[in-house]
């Protein structure tokens, strides 16, 4: 390459990059701030937008992958704390690597700029009697809703606070979903399991098309819980929310189709109660074709106070080529979709959130041999089983869930028989 050619490059890549941050106060994050108090602790919590980081730290936090946090701590007894950096994000950066991963090419004099102002914006972790600590916290980038644990260890204490702060700038397809609407609806109420259980095993088996006809994949997911306690379950298992379908999100799931990762691609619709799903949630492995997606839609029934999802989930193991989808691709789902189902429990038990689970029937037995297929004509085999999750309000130990002592398989057997087995062992 002419040397004239280089040092043009080398101009570009001096001139056109800019470090200009801004006072913190003239940005309004903290009009979005969450605080939680408990006894003579106080934590309020903020998460930047792109934008806001941008304008904070004089770069794009968010191409790096970097998400500031804002937390504001005020200790009010008479005993020290620390705040446990790592229960908040494992893997968070430190000032200095955050700021590094910043820096520009042959300007040192703007890095060591960059390097002071991350290190004057962090936040002391050590808060001592009567102290307020304010400052940023650097963590791995999360759209949608992001979970943020504020963990102190003092004096023969801990004490754990846990947000659930919407980030902006992402558009969920929840988002466009009346739910003031559908909150209003009638419900069924049900309090007695006998009754619950009984109107589960006769909801349909399957999803359809937006018309009704055809079987579509399993309902095989049923939680009880309301609209935030089941949000916020999810989140803290590690799912994603599902972006809603625009030309930006389209574009990125296309990219991603050729190699990359994104964690939030729009779903297809499927339909029951003649509406598509009311959200969508995911969990992609480096690549959009390998993922565990599922979609819930409201019901109209409560269980005891709460309410009621129905839902379909499976696991993504690739794609292919098929004249039944308009843009001539689909997901290939493993045709064993019971793990799926596991799966999720699994999530849920270990996050703690789980007050009783058990199975019910009513999605129809299928064999390998003799498999139900869904609108792309995949073959998918199942025990016949929907899995209910009751969820709880606070954490549960694993050891502490309960069981429905329900259905565990779909041909009747011994279930009575097994079911009172289990019963007497928890008792």
């Amino acid at each position: 390459m002419p040397r004239i050619a280089v040092c043009l490059l080398v101009a570009c890549a001096v001139g056109c990059a800019t470090f200009r941050p801004v006072p913190i106060e003239s940005i309004p994050f903290l009009q979005r701030a969450q605080t939680q108090e408990r006894e003579d602790l106080r934590v309020t919590v903020a998460v930047l937008s792109r934008s806001e980081a941008k304008q904070a730290f004089g770069v794009d936090l968010e191409e790096k992958q970097i998400q500031p946090v804002w937390l504001e701590i005020e200790n009010g007894s008479k005993l020290p704390y620390v705040m446990v950096l790592s229960e908040t994000d494992p893997a968070y950066f430190s000032p200095r690597e955050a700021a590094y991963k910043s820096h520009f090419l042959w300007r040192p004099g703007t890095n060591a700029k960059m390097d002071r102002l991350f290190h004057e914006r962090d936040l002391d972790l050590f808060v001592g009697p009567g102290d307020r600590n304010a400052g940023f916290v650097f963590t791995n980038l999360k759209l949608g809703t992001k979970q943020v644990r504020v963990m102190f260890y003092g004096p023969r204490r801990v004490e754990t606070f846990e947000f659930y702060v919407a980030v902006p700038g992402f558009r969920a397809d929840y988002h466009e979903v009346d739910f003031d609407a559908l909150l209003a609806q009638d419900f069924r109420e049900f309090e007695d399991e006998q009754s619950f259980r009984e109107a589960l095993a006769a909801l349909p088996c399957c999803t359809t098309r937006a018309d009704g006809t055809g079987k579509g994949d399993p309902l095989n997911l049923v939680i009880v819980g309301n609209p935030d306690d089941v949000s916020s379950a999810l989140i803290r298992s590690g799912w994603d929310e599902t972006e809603k379908l625009t030309l930006a999100s389209a574009w990125r799931t296309f990219r991603a189709f050729f190699g990359g990762t994104y964690k939030y691609s729009p779903m297809s619709s499927l339909y029951v109660y003649g509406r598509d799903q009311d959200a969508g949630y995911q969990k992609a492995r480096d690549t959009i074709h390998e993922r565990n997606h599922l979609r819930v839609w409201l019901s109209d029934m409560k269980y005891r106070g709460e309410h009621v999802w129905v839902g379909t989930i499976t696991r993504d193991i690739g794609v292919y080529f098929t004249t039944r989808a308009w843009s001539l691709t689909t997901h290939a789902i493993d045709p064993a979709v019971d793990e799926a189902r596991a799966y999720l429990r699994e999530d849920f038990q270990l996050s703690q959130s789980v007050e009783r689970w058990g199975l019910v029937r009513g999605v129809g037995f299928a064999s390998d041999d003799d498999p139900h297929r869904n609108l792309m004509n995949a073959p998918w085999w199942t025990d016949g089983l929907r899995m209910v999750v009751e969820l709880s309000k606070q954490s549960i130990p694993m050891r502490e869930q309960g069981f429905f002592y329900w259905d565990w398989s779909d041909d009747g057997g011994q279930d009575e028989a097994f079911n009172r087995m289990l019963q007497e062992l928890s008792e």
